[in-house]
């Protein structure tokens, strides 16, 4: 009984997990449409601008330090980030990606 228990919360703590980061990535497919500016007044000046031909690469990067595995002899570091970047053509997101091991919404 203890097995299934230990069993059934490691799953529920999978698909929550699952869950923020599906709806990060829904949160940012709601902005394919929106103009740049309205973009930038709700997220801030981005990390970065980046030009390609007829598109603007907008990107906002989050660092929040990182997390030791392991213990303090033993363990390795792992970094936590997010970078999401907003493709821009004509002043309209057109796309939304992101990468990183923190990239959620609730």
């Amino acid at each position: 009984m203890n097995r299934l228990r230990t069993s059934m919360l490691a799953m529920v703590i999978i698909l929550v997990g699952c869950q923020s980061v599906a709806n990060y990535q829904a949160n940012l497919q709601a902005w394919v449409g929106q103009s740049e500016q309205n973009l930038e007044a709700s997220w801030g000046s981005p990390s970065s601008i980046t030009l390609s031909g007829d598109f603007r690469l907008i990107s906002y990067i989050q660092n929040d330090g990182a997390y030791v595995q392991g213990g303090y002899w033993a363990g390795g570091v792992m970094p936590l980030y997010c970078t999401t970047t907003f493709t821009i053509q004509n002043d309209i997101v057109i796309q939304a990606q992101f990468v990183g091991n923190e990239c959620q919404s609730y």
